[in-house]
């Protein structure tokens, strides 16, 4: 088994990639609606993001499995880099289409070849705690780009912060080289269909379908429900957020530290089920310290599905395979955020920003029948 020390420099790549992207993308539809773009527009462009990475997330887990990391990666930022320079120069909704095309392509690519290393290198034994600590830390690097970027983008045009993140990708590439090479191996389609089979296995990825509809909801319209809403300025935006996402990480690590070799998938998932739906359902009442205690509730209850999701796909795949087993369950998160996203950026923009949340909401809580169903 590998050092964990091998993991270092993917968890440090992958919260830079964090920090850089959630700088700008929870901000991004109140930059669309700025430019003209319709709400069903917006869905359309969010959509776009996780569809590439819905085609693409088996091919790169399968990739990760057979290909050294390092030459994955350094593809995935180029890709991040063209995405952001683009999105700096035009105001074309076709345009950014296609910009949005390559930016959802580098930045799953990333996700999940370096999502794939850490699966392969953390033994079982310690497999909790080492995970809380790789998800915290890229968590906490997105709650901290969320808030400076949104600080940023108080005082700065979004073009030019746009600029300024691609010229900050440059970093990324150049450390990709010194990721350590690990074993490859290349196995037929059967072996990772066999892996993928079976009720237990069906349960997990129906449940994740289901729970992920809501990432859909918060990436058309989080920031529009605090902004027109709740009347929150820039500044204001910044620090709901950014704060949020820094407190989530720690409730990753939270999580992680106290998930065993034995701890039961209920006990991680059922009450994450609970405080995910409600908090969802109840942050959007319009007083912000009402809001702000339940969307924390929200996030407590993800981070639980956060380390359920990865410890499952440790404890479920063989290592040696999974690279693409996980890229099949990834791209099931994948396809919960598109579906989301095309459902409820209408929604959003038709009936009123809090129906999304209250709706994928309800969503979250029809989860725990099956929840109830995993096997002690």
């Amino acid at each position: 088994m590998h050092n964990n020390n091998s993991l270092l420099l993917p968890t440090l790549l992958l919260s830079i990639k964090n920090f850089l992207v959630c700088s700008f993308l929870f901000f991004l539809p109140i930059y669309f609606t700025s430019i003209g773009f319709s709400g069903l527009k917006i869905g359309i462009l969010l959509s776009v993001f996780a569809f590439t990475s819905l085609v693409s997330s088996s091919l790169s887990g399968l990739f990760s499995d057979r290909y050294p990391m390092k030459y994955l990666s350094a593809v995935s930022f180029c890709f991040l880099t063209a995405y952001l320079l683009g999105l700096s120069t035009t105001k074309n909704f076709w345009l950014t289409l296609a910009l949005f095309f390559m930016g959802g392509l580098g930045n799953n690519i990333i996700d999940i070849s370096l999502t794939s290393f850490a699966l392969k290198v953390i033994e079982k034994k310690d497999a909790g705690t080492r995970l809380g600590i790789f998800n915290a830390t890229k968590t906490i690097a997105a709650g901290l780009g969320a808030l400076l970027g949104g600080l940023l983008l108080a005082k700065v045009a979004f073009t030019k912060v746009f600029l300024l993140l691609a010229l900050s990708f440059f970093v990324t590439i150049v450390g990709t080289i010194f990721i350590k090479k690990i074993g490859t191996f290349r196995y037929s389609i059967e072996h990772y269909r066999g892996d993928l089979w079976g009720k237990e296995i069906f349960r997990f990825i129906t449940l994740i379908f289901i729970f992920t509809l809501h990432w859909g909801a918060e990436g058309t319209s989080y920031s529009l429900l605090l902004k027109e809403n709740f009347g929150l300025s820039q500044q204001a935006l910044a620090w709901y957020i950014g704060t949020v996402w820094l407190i989530f990480g720690y409730f990753i690590f939270y999580v992680g530290r106290n998930i065993t070799e034995t701890t039961p998938f209920r006990k991680i998932i059922y009450p994450g089920l609970i405080l995910s739906g409600l908090g969802h359902i109840l942050f959007t009442y319009p007083f912000i310290p009402l809001s702000y205690l339940f969307r924390l509730v929200h996030e407590f209850g993800d981070a639980a599905f956060e380390m359920f999701l990865v410890i499952g796909i440790h404890r479920y795949f063989p290592s040696e395979r999974i690279g693409g087993t996980s890229g099949v369950v990834l791209t099931v998160t994948v396809a919960g955020r598109l579906v989301g996203s095309l459902i409820f950026g209408p929604v959003g923009d038709l009936f009123g920003y809090q129906y999304p949340f209250i709706i994928s909401g309800i969503l979250t809580l029809f989860c725990l029948p099956i929840a109830n169903r995993f096997k002690r």
